[in-house]
């Protein structure tokens, strides 16, 4: 029987080149090669079709709640656990919607640097989100969530993720 989280060969794929600052890029080298080199997030939408979104301190725009997959989590789990600790929702994790295949490049000279893949699942979840200093993992983590009517003009990769979410 199939596993309703399983990235199956029907789960869309995209490439994604990512380019951040050198140091950005360092710090995620250790969970890129020595880690699980995956992350998950969840498009969690509650029974009148909002979607819950956070901002962090450290880009621009709304995300998806997410982050990196653990050593021996599964990515389903990972995404449910991101979920609650930055939302504050207890998701149900569903089918993934797509998989990025990104690949990470030096800023300086365009070299690539690693790869890794973020699996994006759908979800459902119920409730009220908490003001965001009870939210993340360490004080600063997120900024906001709230949910959304409709995704904001400021989603992050948005053109890319618009046609899955």
């Amino acid at each position: 029987m199939s596993h309703p989280h399983r990235i199956t060969p029907e789960t869309p794929r995209v490439q994604q080149t990512l380019r951040p600052p050198i140091s950005k890029l360092e710090s995620l080298r250790e969970w890129a090669i020595d880690g699980t080199g995956l992350a998950a997030a969840a498009r969690v939408r509650d029974a009148s079709g909002r979607i819950a979104l956070v901002e962090n301190s450290w880009t621009n725009g709304w995300f998806l709640p997410g982050g990196g997959v653990e050593p021996d989590e599964r990515p389903s789990d990972a995404a449910r656990r991101e979920v609650r600790e930055e939302t504050g929702l207890d998701a149900a994790i569903e089918s993934p919607l797509v998989v990025l295949d990104q690949t990470y490049v030096s800023e300086r000279d365009g070299n690539e640097q690693f790869s890794a893949r973020y699996v994006i699942y759908s979800a459902s979840a119920e409730g009220e989100i908490p003001d965001s200093s009870q939210l993340g993992v360490t004080d600063d983590e997120i900024s906001a969530a709230r949910w959304f009517e409709t995704l904001p003009e400021d989603l992050h990769d948005g053109d890319l993720l618009r046609p899955y979410l």
